[in-house]
């Protein structure tokens, strides 16, 4: 595989980078957003609840466990994602002439 090849690729593991990224900091907040309404709801009238649910304002509520399981899975993806980013920029590196060693706890099949 030549360096151009190899960089297109890093290039592409940091669009999933990002993308997974986004994904965990829309699930957070969407967590704190629920966090937030359901205190609100404590305080508010019940008619004011339903009057802001039907005009969108308040989100019905919802389990909080979705997101933070999605949380944890994205940033379990994620992680692997930045081993292999790790991975393709040492084989970059010895494509533009450089040498790096390779890491111990390097996954094999």
């Amino acid at each position: 595989m030549d360096r151009m090849d190899i960089e297109l690729y890093a290039d592409r593991l940091a669009r999933h980078a990002d993308r997974l990224l986004d994904d965990i900091r829309a699930a957070r907040v969407r967590i704190a957003w629920a966090r937030l309404e359901a205190r609100a709801r404590e305080r508010l009238p019940g008619a004011d609840c339903r009057a802001l649910e039907v005009v969108g304002v308040l989100a019905e509520p919802r389990d909080a466990g979705d997101d933070e399981r999605m949380v944890a899975r994205r940033t379990e993806q994620l992680d692997a994602l930045g081993r292999l980013q790790a991975f393709v920029e040492e084989q970059l590196a010895e494509a533009r002439g450089g040498t790096t060693a390779v890491r111990a706890d390097a996954c094999s099949r």
